[in-house]
């Protein structure tokens, strides 16, 4: 469940271009943004605001231009793995491999590795994987 890839196609909005007529480089962070967001809300509805994940290392590598018309982002966690989550190994971040790709383009425009940290809203401060998956998701089974 949590090692599957997630698919969420968006069209680009004309207010998402610049004055070349391609996807402002700021624009695509919220399209990973909403990749994330959506690799968690198929896992599971987030239930509370208890806990957050926030961006703690953004590696993002624009390749080429994102035209306007539909893209497609696709997130997969990369760390911790299915077997890691399974011992219940205790880490307070997790890295997403994240690609947009536009149209029917088989190449992507952009690739990102983010790295996460899991905060408690109420106490400000770091949480680990498991305890932000109790918090957003109580009812869910874990791997």
């Amino acid at each position: 469940m949590y090692s599957d890839e997630s698919q969420l196609d968006l069209p680009v909005r004309p207010g998402d271009l610049d004055a070349l007529g391609h996807v402002n480089h700021a624009v695509a962070l919220a399209y990973l943004e909403a990749g994330r967001r959506h690799w968690l809300e198929s896992r599971a509805p987030v239930s509370s605001t208890e806990a957050v994940a926030v961006v703690s290392r953004a590696e993002v590598d624009y390749r080429a231009e994102l035209p306007y018309g539909p893209l497609t982002v696709r997130t997969l966690l990369t760390s911790p793995s299915a077997a890691d989550l399974a011992a219940g190994d205790i880490t307070y971040r997790a890295v997403f491999r994240q690609r947009i790709v536009p149209g029917r383009a088989t190449a992507p425009a952009v690739e990102a590795l983010i790295t996460v940290a899991f905060l408690d809203t109420r106490l400000r401060h770091l949480i680990p994987l498991h305890a932000y998956l109790a918090a957003v998701h109580p009812a869910q089974e874990r791997p």
